[in-house]
């Protein structure tokens, strides 16, 4: 299964995230950076028909949203202040995403916590605040930028001993000044620099192959070539026992249908909401 995900730096804005939520809904995993904060440090609400939010931590510079039918694809492995790293399964084996944060005035010991973080990660993707002539490209010239600072030096060596490499931008990813926005990875995937949303940062977009367990996601049964007598087997669960054996006996009668053809696009299989009413 194809996800696609994204990072972009909202600069802690509520409307620039609501904006941002809204532009990208079509997408599965957002990594919010410089999320929209009350003076306390929490975090400020946003309700969305498709996302949930997936991981947040007080004073952190990255929150995560998830579609709400895949949430069930990731799990959170850590989070701190400047990195959030999401793990999922790619052909049997367990990756991992981080979505990352660095401040500007990030010294030498902070980035050394940062990388601490970041060492199981397949990728990176997020604002590092690091400019390097090898991807500060200026827009308007097509030229690179003769411009190097310690964070992107320090980016390059973590990079090296990793096996890691920048998917460098064509151009400027912040103001048409620099390329601070970045993917930082040792796989092989489809990246992108999107400014859709019209914020001083642009968004960085991946495509990922995601394994997904067989009892998330399923062909829609070929209710065409189903028996009417199968049909009304099906109905003779419903009312029967408590919701949760009823819910239960309708998942097994409905699993032991034949299957549509493999041109039929796959459906999340969602569990339901049981409530329990008082009268």
């Amino acid at each position: 299964m194809v996800v696609t995900t994204l990072s972009i730096n909202v600069e802690w804005s509520r409307a620039n995230r609501s904006l941002v939520m809204d532009v990208f809904s079509f997408l599965d995993l957002l990594s919010i950076v410089g999320p929209p904060r009350k003076a306390d440090g929490g975090g400020v609400v946003h309700e969305h028909v498709d996302f949930d939010l997936f991981s947040f931590v007080q004073a952190s510079g990255v929150e995560v949203f998830v579609r709400s039918s895949l949430s069930g694809l990731f799990l959170v492995d850590l989070h701190d202040m400047v990195t959030c790293v999401i793990m999922y399964d790619m052909g049997g084996v367990r990756r991992r995403i981080g979505g990352v944060y660095v401040p500007p005035d990030t010294k030498k010991l902070g980035w050394l916590a940062c990388e601490a973080t970041w060492d199981d990660c397949d990728f990176l993707m997020g604002d590092f605040n690091a400019k390097h002539d090898d991807w500060n490209m200026d827009s308007r010239t097509g030229r690179k930028n003769a411009i190097s600072d310690s964070r992107s030096l320090w980016l390059t060596q973590f990079c090296d001993r990793k096996g890691l490499r920048v998917h460098s931008p064509a151009g400027c990813t912040f103001r048409n000044i620099s390329a601070i926005d970045l993917i930082v990875g040792r796989l092989n995937m489809k990246v992108s620099y999107n400014g859709k949303a019209g914020l001083e940062h642009v968004a960085v977009v991946a495509r990922l192959e995601i394994d997904v367990p067989t009892d998330m996601v399923r062909r829609r049964p070929a209710w065409r070539n189903v028996p009417a007598s199968d049909c009304d087997d099906i109905l003779e669960h419903v009312d029967s026992g408590s919701d949760v054996e009823m819910w239960l006996r309708l998942r097994s009668a409905v699993d032991a249908l034949p299957r549509a053809g493999r041109n039929v696009r796959l459906v999340p299989l969602l569990e339901p909401r049981l409530t329990t009413h008082s009268f």
